[in-house]
Protein backbone atom coordinates (compact mmCIF):
# COMPACT_ATOMS: atom_id res chain seq x y z
CA UNK A 1 0.00 0.00 0.00
CA UNK A 2 0.85 3.65 -0.99
CA UNK A 3 2.98 4.88 2.42
CA UNK A 4 1.12 8.30 1.98
CA UNK A 5 -2.55 6.25 2.26
CA UNK A 6 -1.10 4.76 4.99
CA UNK A 7 0.31 7.91 6.75
CA UNK A 8 -2.66 9.73 6.40
CA UNK A 9 -4.72 7.07 7.46
CA UNK A 10 -2.77 6.90 10.60
CA UNK A 11 -2.70 10.64 11.44
CA UNK A 12 -7.09 10.24 10.96
CA UNK A 13 -7.29 7.58 13.20
CA UNK A 14 -5.00 9.52 15.99
CA UNK A 15 -6.81 12.63 15.11
CA UNK A 16 -10.16 10.63 15.31
CA UNK A 17 -8.87 8.59 19.31
CA UNK A 18 -7.96 12.62 20.62
CA UNK A 19 -11.40 13.91 20.00
CA UNK A 20 -12.99 10.62 21.39
CA UNK A 21 -10.65 11.96 24.36
CA UNK A 22 -12.17 14.96 24.58
CA UNK A 23 -16.01 14.64 23.11
CA UNK A 24 -18.35 12.10 23.09
CA UNK A 25 -18.97 10.39 19.54
CA UNK A 26 -21.64 11.98 18.82
CA UNK A 27 -20.49 15.28 19.47
CA UNK A 28 -17.40 14.58 16.90
CA UNK A 29 -17.73 16.17 13.60
CA UNK A 30 -15.63 16.13 10.43
CA UNK A 31 -13.96 19.19 10.77
CA UNK A 32 -12.94 18.04 14.81
CA UNK A 33 -11.00 15.57 13.00
CA UNK A 34 -9.30 17.48 10.30
CA UNK A 35 -8.28 19.99 12.36
CA UNK A 36 -6.79 17.18 14.63
CA UNK A 37 -5.58 15.17 11.47
CA UNK A 38 -3.97 18.63 9.77
CA UNK A 39 -4.95 17.15 6.32
CA UNK A 40 -7.63 19.15 3.84
CA UNK A 41 -11.19 18.10 3.66
CA UNK A 42 -10.80 16.88 0.52
CA UNK A 43 -7.87 14.58 1.64
CA UNK A 44 -10.28 13.13 4.33
CA UNK A 45 -13.11 12.77 1.82
CA UNK A 46 -10.65 10.72 -0.56
CA UNK A 47 -10.24 8.17 2.09
CA UNK A 48 -13.83 8.28 3.82
CA UNK A 49 -17.07 9.69 3.68
CA UNK A 50 -18.17 9.93 7.17
CA UNK A 51 -16.85 10.03 10.96
CA UNK A 52 -18.59 6.58 10.76
CA UNK A 53 -15.88 5.45 7.99
CA UNK A 54 -13.45 6.87 10.32
CA UNK A 55 -14.86 4.36 13.55
CA UNK A 56 -15.62 1.47 11.03
CA UNK A 57 -12.26 1.61 9.07
CA UNK A 58 -10.17 2.07 12.58
CA UNK A 59 -12.12 -1.09 13.82
CA UNK A 60 -11.53 -3.20 10.80
CA UNK A 61 -7.42 -2.93 10.98
CA UNK A 62 -7.56 -3.85 14.97
CA UNK A 63 -9.72 -6.71 14.08
CA UNK A 64 -8.65 -7.82 10.76
CA UNK A 65 -5.14 -9.00 11.46
CA UNK A 66 -6.14 -10.83 14.55
CA UNK A 67 -8.69 -13.08 12.48
CA UNK A 68 -6.22 -13.58 9.29
CA UNK A 69 -5.94 -17.34 8.83
CA UNK A 70 -2.19 -16.82 9.22
CA UNK A 71 -0.22 -15.37 12.28
CA UNK A 72 3.08 -13.87 12.37
CA UNK A 73 5.15 -13.11 15.01
CA UNK A 74 4.84 -9.48 15.90
CA UNK A 75 6.70 -6.31 17.92
CA UNK A 76 4.35 -7.49 21.35
CA UNK A 77 3.87 -11.12 20.91
CA UNK A 78 4.80 -14.11 18.64
CA UNK A 79 1.96 -16.54 18.06
CA UNK A 80 4.08 -17.44 14.53
CA UNK A 81 5.04 -21.31 15.52
CA UNK A 82 1.60 -21.88 17.33
CA UNK A 83 -1.45 -23.46 15.75
CA UNK A 84 -3.83 -21.32 14.27
CA UNK A 85 -6.48 -23.56 15.31
CA UNK A 86 -5.55 -23.60 19.26
CA UNK A 87 -8.39 -22.06 20.77
CA UNK A 88 -6.20 -20.81 23.60
CA UNK A 89 -3.76 -18.55 21.22
CA UNK A 90 -6.79 -17.45 18.92
CA UNK A 91 -8.46 -15.73 22.21
CA UNK A 92 -5.02 -14.50 23.43
CA UNK A 93 -4.37 -13.24 20.01
CA UNK A 94 -7.54 -11.51 20.22
CA UNK A 95 -6.22 -9.84 23.84
CA UNK A 96 -2.96 -8.72 22.28
CA UNK A 97 -4.17 -6.75 19.61
CA UNK A 98 -6.60 -5.18 22.15
CA UNK A 99 -4.07 -4.57 24.70
CA UNK A 100 -1.63 -3.01 21.74
CA UNK A 101 -3.95 -0.43 21.19
CA UNK A 102 -4.82 0.33 24.96
CA UNK A 103 -5.76 3.62 25.18
CA UNK A 104 -7.95 4.00 21.73
CA UNK A 105 -9.53 1.29 23.06
CA UNK A 106 -10.30 1.98 26.47
CA UNK A 107 -11.35 6.10 24.96
CA UNK A 108 -13.72 3.37 22.99
CA UNK A 109 -15.40 1.70 25.45
CA UNK A 110 -15.86 5.01 27.50
CA UNK A 111 -18.00 6.59 24.70
CA UNK A 112 -21.73 6.17 23.06
CA UNK A 113 -19.56 4.25 20.06
CA UNK A 114 -18.88 1.58 22.66
CA UNK A 115 -21.77 -0.55 21.13
CA UNK A 116 -20.48 -0.46 17.70
CA UNK A 117 -16.74 -1.57 19.11
CA UNK A 118 -18.43 -4.49 20.88
CA UNK A 119 -20.55 -5.30 18.28
CA UNK A 120 -17.66 -5.98 16.06
CA UNK A 121 -16.00 -7.99 18.00
CA UNK A 122 -19.05 -10.01 18.43
CA UNK A 123 -19.22 -9.94 14.55
CA UNK A 124 -15.79 -11.17 14.49
CA UNK A 125 -15.85 -13.31 16.90
CA UNK A 126 -18.55 -15.30 16.15
CA UNK A 127 -16.66 -17.85 13.77
CA UNK A 128 -14.08 -18.58 16.04
CA UNK A 129 -16.54 -19.26 18.90
CA UNK A 130 -18.96 -21.35 17.03
CA UNK A 131 -15.38 -23.56 16.22
CA UNK A 132 -14.87 -23.90 19.84
CA UNK A 133 -18.53 -25.02 20.57
CA UNK A 134 -18.06 -27.46 17.35
CA UNK A 135 -15.20 -28.68 18.78
CA UNK A 136 -16.51 -29.35 22.41
CA UNK A 137 -13.80 -27.01 23.76
CA UNK A 138 -16.48 -25.65 26.54
CA UNK A 139 -18.74 -29.05 26.52
CA UNK A 140 -22.32 -28.61 27.02
CA UNK A 141 -24.65 -31.20 26.05
CA UNK A 142 -28.29 -30.53 25.33
CA UNK A 143 -27.89 -26.76 25.49
CA UNK A 144 -28.73 -25.81 21.51
CA UNK A 145 -25.81 -23.94 20.05
CA UNK A 146 -27.34 -20.83 19.73
CA UNK A 147 -27.22 -20.84 23.06
CA UNK A 148 -23.76 -21.50 23.69
CA UNK A 149 -22.44 -19.23 20.86
CA UNK A 150 -23.93 -16.26 22.88
CA UNK A 151 -23.23 -17.11 26.59
CA UNK A 152 -19.64 -17.59 25.09
CA UNK A 153 -19.42 -14.95 23.25
CA UNK A 154 -20.61 -12.27 25.84
CA UNK A 155 -18.30 -13.82 28.93
CA UNK A 156 -16.02 -12.40 25.83
CA UNK A 157 -17.54 -9.44 25.79
CA UNK A 158 -17.64 -8.97 29.60
CA UNK A 159 -13.70 -10.25 30.05
CA UNK A 160 -12.64 -7.37 27.40
CA UNK A 161 -14.71 -4.54 29.54
CA UNK A 162 -13.62 -5.85 33.05
CA UNK A 163 -10.01 -6.20 31.68
CA UNK A 164 -10.03 -2.63 30.50
CA UNK A 165 -12.30 -1.52 33.22
CA UNK A 166 -9.57 -2.06 35.20
CA UNK A 167 -6.24 -0.94 33.55
CA UNK A 168 -5.25 -4.40 31.62
CA UNK A 169 -3.22 -5.09 34.14
CA UNK A 170 -3.00 -8.91 34.16
CA UNK A 171 -1.67 -10.59 30.99
CA UNK A 172 -3.61 -11.44 27.99
CA UNK A 173 -2.75 -14.92 29.35
CA UNK A 174 -4.09 -14.22 32.82
CA UNK A 175 -7.02 -13.38 30.86
CA UNK A 176 -7.58 -16.38 28.68
CA UNK A 177 -7.32 -18.77 31.94
CA UNK A 178 -10.28 -16.84 33.22
CA UNK A 179 -12.18 -17.17 30.16
CA UNK A 180 -11.52 -20.49 30.22
CA UNK A 181 -12.37 -21.29 34.20
CA UNK A 182 -15.65 -19.04 33.45
CA UNK A 183 -16.64 -21.38 29.94
CA UNK A 184 -15.62 -24.56 31.38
Amino acid sequence: MDKRIVKTDAAIYKAFGDCLKEKDYTSISVEDILKKANVSRSTFYAHFKTKDDVLDSLLHNIFHHVFSKTLNQEESHDFSKESVLEYRHLFTHVLYHLKDEEELVRTILGSSCKDRFLDEIRHEMTPLIERVIFQEVFPRKDVPVYLQTSQTMESFIVLIVYWFGNGCRLTPEEMTEFYVVMNS
